[in-house]
């Protein structure tokens, strides 16, 4: 069986409750890690209420009943990461999964917060992506994330794939996040996201340290991904994707899938959709040197 089937992540998001909001009672037919990122909101979990403060960790299981109500004056700040896992591979995670829902709640270190939230940073960048490498690649995130926190509630061990000796940096996933957002919505034309100066260097090296690239470097990597998929649908052209993504100019964002991808938009849509440039003439179609032998004959008749 391959990991990606095994092992689906559905939906990844950090979201925000502002005061009064709330997520109200639900289920659904899938599992779900929800880590209390930032504030003190209630969480409802089998039916049962707890107010919860930051780095409350809850697993959620299919089908049970959960939800959050910030009933607090300040905003709160949620991690969502929703999976699907095969029966035969959650069998492996049965420390995890056998649980009751009161000892599926676990309080994590300042480490083991900021290592979940990398991780999940990771695993929306690749949820990004529809290509077979993403899922591929979210597929392995989210079997490590697990395995982790079956070892987190096991053992309470901050041994990890990151570094957990560092705490959260909030500018960082705010960063994050605004990049995310001008992907899907951009504000103004352009590539660029926002002007930085020389006072933000030090966010600029923090972001690299923990995503291997620049911001900059990122929202140009989540564009680019985000137009293959575009051109992959196939319904809207390039001038239309450049517009979408933000460009002012079909130029610019050609310049750029060419660096990026190292082919133009248009010939990456031809490969991608299976085509070829060759052009067919009525010779290479059989069937359409049968349908006219009388006109062929007085063609070629002598005059």
């Amino acid at each position: 069986m391959h990991l990606s089937a095994a092992i689906n992540l559905l939906e990844v998001s950090c979201r925000t409750l502002k005061p009064d909001q709330f997520i109200d009672w639900h289920t659904h037919w899938h599992d779900e890690l929800c880590l209390v990122l930032k504030g003190s909101p209630t969480v409802g979990q089998a039916g049962c209420k707890s107010l919860r403060e930051a780095g409350a960790l809850f697993l959620l299981k299919e089908n049970e009943m959960h939800g959050v109500w910030n009933t607090a004056r300040t905003t709160a700040k949620l991690w969502l990461v929703e999976f699907q896992i095969k029966s035969e591979t959650r069998a492996h995670f049965r420390d995890l999964f056998d649980r009751s829902a009161e000892s599926r709640i676990l309080n994590l270190s300042l480490g083991q917060r900021r290592q979940f939230c990398v991780a999940c940073q990771k695993l929306a960048l690749e949820k990004g992506g529809t290509g077979f490498l993403n899922v591929c690649a979210a597929s392995a995130w989210l079997s490590l994330q697990l395995v982790e926190v079956t070892r987190w509630f096991l053992e309470n061990s901050e041994t990890g794939f990151v570094d957990s000796n560092e705490e959260i940096d909030p500018q960082c996933l705010e960063l994050w996040q605004k990049i995310q957002q001008q992907v899907r919505q951009p504000s103004s034309p352009g590539p660029m996201l926002f002007g930085l100066n020389p006072s933000h260097d030090s966010l600029r090296h923090r972001f690299r340290k923990i995503y291997g690239v620049s911001p900059q470097g990122m929202l140009i990597r989540l564009r680019m991904e985000r137009a293959k998929d575009l051109l992959r649908n196939g319904k809207l052209s390039v001038k239309e994707i450049a517009q979408e993504l933000g460009y002012s100019r079909q130029h610019d964002l050609s310049r750029a899938f060419h660096k990026y991808a190292g082919t133009s938009p248009s010939e990456w849509k031809m490969r991608a959709n299976g085509l070829r440039r060759e052009a067919i003439t009525i010779r290479d179609i059989p069937e359409m040197r049968k349908p006219f032998p009388d006109l062929v004959k007085t063609l070629r008749a002598p005059s």
